[in-house]
This record gives C-alpha cells, structure tokens and sequence, in this order.
C-alpha cells in the first residue's frame, strides 16, 4: 500500500490506478468540499481531475467568486455554508498544511456537519510509504492505494481507524 505523491500528480501516474466507473459519471450530484493549503494550489487540479472523473462535483475555495479577496467573517461564513451542503469533505494534507490556520477550523466543520465516516483525509507527500501527520489525522480515515484481499484490484481506498476499509469510488458513491 501506497500513499498519493507530488511524483504521481506531476506523472499522472495516479490516474492510471483508478477504474473508472462509467455509470459513476452519471452521478455528479455528489458534492466534495476539498480542504487544501494555499501553498498546494498547484495540485488541486490533477486530484479535482480524479474525484470528476469518479462521478462528483469538487468545491475549490480559489475558484469561488463569491470569495472576498483578503479572507474575512464573510469568508468564514460562505466557507461554513459550502461545507454544510456538501456530502463528503477530503483534505489534502501536504507537508505545508501544519502552517494553516484554515485546515483546522474547515476539518472540524466537515466532521461536525458532513458527519465523520464522510470525512476523509488524502495525503500527498515526498515519500509514498511514510506520512508523519498531525496527530488529530488520525481520528479519520485516510485514502491510501491498496490491494483488495484476492489481488484482483489495486486501487484507492480509504482506511478507518476502526479498520474498515472502503474503496473511494464506492465511498464517493455512497
């Protein structure tokens, strides 16, 4: 098993792991709020890519208009309202999401709002084998390239602290 790395997203390698399920692309009335750090706009694109092509609709701060320009109560506020009316919330934790003051404050709404087992976390690093997270990471499951248990697929999947595992594109479905 294998984490998400800025390797994979700059090969889009990633991409080719994932089975695509065609009757998914019907469903696009999935909404995903994607947590990220600014400093990581870079690699929104090629994971907003992958969740699209799984059949949802992706929330990305940068290309809402409604957004004042420097962040304020109304940003706070629109951002409470995005996340309230989404169905799933994934945050992309990258190295620079410890210096964010948002990443805390969005992961708690998501949890409090969307409901924890809709709450996961993607993490994107140097290493595809080792993830040194925050400590409250690990309260959610994360999304993780896995084998299921006969090897007839290798995919992602998104694994609970509880041990439960769930493929994503079943997860985003559900």
């Amino acid at each position: 098993m294998a984490y998400l790395t800025f390797n994979d997203l700059s090969y889009r390698s990633f991409e080719k792991a994932f089975s695509v399920n065609e009757n998914l692309k019907s469903q696009a009335d999935k909404q995903v709020f994607l947590s990220y750090r600014r400093k990581d706009k870079n690699y929104v694109k090629p994971v907003v890519d992958l969740l699209k092509r799984l059949g949802v609709n992706i929330y990305i701060d940068y290309l809402d208009d409604t957004l004042p320009d420097k962040p304020n109560n109304e940003t706070a506020s629109i951002l409470r309202e995005k996340i309230k009316t989404s169905d799933k919330f994934i945050l992309m934790a990258t190295p620079n999401s410890k210096e964010s003051n948002w990443i805390p404050w969005e992961l708690g709404l998501g949890d409090g709002h969307i409901d924890y087992p809709n709450v996961a976390i993607l993490p994107l690093l140097n290493d595809s084998s080792y993830w040194s997270e925050r400590e409250y990471y690990s309260i959610y499951g994360y999304i993780k390239k896995a084998n299921s248990k006969d090897n007839s697929k290798y995919d992602w999947a998104i694994f609970f602290p509880n041990g439960d595992a769930i493929w994503l594109e079943n997860w985003l479905r559900n």
